[in-house]
């Protein structure tokens, strides 16, 4: 896939006062990342597959993420590697390298489709003044200004015509486009709220609710997304436990839910059906495939 029309953006700010901020490049340095990115993005395009996007998987070597009909945010709306030389320059200094969240490549293929492809953007990739040398003949200098280091792989592709966003990583894709209304780790409230069904009886709320991890908030978010207590009774899931040696314990009609965050993570597991045995060896594994057998 050849790229043409290559313009580099910076994704800054926070939503929802995000923006695009055009790179001014040297001649040489664009034909440069041209060439750099077009490899990046050959090579992400290459994956074996694109899984819709499931909150509950991890994309496997050779897979990634693809969201259908996605709507993009009103920063990235109508833009375009014609429109990106009319935005605004990305300020100098660190304080406007600190504002980054990620980058942003415009450009078009030879059969005319616009495609953005993003790099990850954190702190570690900006190069501060003082802490770098260049190498001109046979001598070191310095530079008083800030730089950027860029990574070697895509995080992300958008597909204007198609409304096709693919990417690997949930976490770091929502750093530089907001994937809230695709799918939003549970809240403090929320991990509440699912506790208080009325097939649970916690032992501690506040244990799990409060300041609970990203593995927690995700896997409270899929408990509420799924039926599996409105669909099984305790006495079902305590039976089906069984099978998976994982210990359920029902008390006056409610599945009692551990303060103990690691027997808690065991029983989000299987209720969110991570947990399969082995066909064969009969040994019980964990997956963070939700994906049905064909």
């Amino acid at each position: 896939m050849v790229l043409r029309n290559f313009k580099l953006a910076a994704v800054t700010g926070r939503e929802p006062e995000r923006h695009l901020r055009r790179i001014v490049l040297h001649q040489d340095l664009q034909r440069q990342l041209a060439g750099d990115w077009e490899e990046q993005l050959n090579q992400f395009m290459a994956l074996d597959e694109a899984v819709p996007f499931d909150p509950g998987y991890t994309p496997e070597d050779g897979e990634c993420f693809e969201i259908a009909d996605f709507e993009p945010p009103e920063w990235l709306t109508d833009q375009d590697s014609t429109t990106i030389p009319s935005c605004e320059i990305l300020g100098r200094g660190e304080d406007a390298l600190a504002d980054v969240r990620g980058l942003a490549a415009f450009a078009r293929t030879a059969g005319g489709q616009e495609l953005v492809i993003f790099q990850n953007f954190t702190r570690g990739n900006i190069i501060r003044a003082g802490r770098f040398m260049l190498l001109q003949q046979d001598t070191f200098t310095g530079s008083p200004d800030p730089g950027l280091r860029l990574d070697q792989k895509l995080a992300a592709v958008y597909i204007p015509d198609e409304q096709r966003l693919l990417f690997q990583s949930f976490r770091i894709t929502n750093t530089f486009i907001s994937l809230a209304h695709v799918f939003a780790e549970a809240s403090e409230e929320q991990i509440r709220a699912a506790l208080a069904h009325p097939q649970l009886a916690p032992e501690d709320i506040d244990s799990l609710a409060i300041g609970a991890s990203q593995w927690f908030r995700k896997r409270f978010a899929l408990l509420q997304a799924q039926n599996v207590l409105d669909d099984y009774t305790p006495q079902q899931i305590q039976a089906r436990a069984r099978t998976c040696h994982v210990t359920v314990s029902v008390h006056q009609g409610r599945i009692v839910f551990p303060a103990d965050k690691r027997e808690a993570k065991r029983l989000l597991q299987f209720l969110n059906e991570e947990l399969f045995r082995g066909p064969i060896t009969d040994t019980l594994f964990a997956t963070n495939s939700k994906r049905e057998a064909e």
